[in-house]
């Protein structure tokens, strides 16, 4: 079975970030500022060498070392996602959602990888 991959993304909500969430920004209209919101980021498909190659981005040395799912946000290599997502056909939803990745980094959200597979 291929291994897949995502990034969960948890933080407070602000009106700026509904762009970088998982729902039209109308859904969150009447969401209050500092409410607990979730994302859901990239959702590698391309398989197992891919799932580990984003994983490394993260600082992720195992994928299935749960001790190392709650990344640390210092741990990020931008450059090397940029790099990395450069290599994959389906680029441009994931375009979007290094931009996202990056708004909520910036917002103080905390991320979870979450292999499957």
């Amino acid at each position: 079975m291929a291994l897949y991959a995502e990034i969960w993304a948890i933080g407070p909500y602000t009106p700026e970030l509904a762009a970088h969430l998982d729902y039209a920004a109308e859904f969150y209209q009447a969401t209050k500022p500092g409410s607990l919101v979730v994302a859901r980021l990239f959702g590698i498909v391309e398989g197992t060498a891919a799932g580990r190659n984003f994983a490394r981005c993260f600082g992720i040395t195992d994928v299935w070392d749960f001790n190392q799912h709650q990344i640390d946000a210092n741990k990020i290599s931008f450059s090397e996602l940029s790099d990395f997502f450069s290599t994959l056909e389906e680029n441009e939803g994931y375009k979007k959602d290094l931009a996202s990745l990056r708004a909520l980094h910036e917002a103080g959200f905390q991320f979870i990888f979450r292999p499957n597979g």
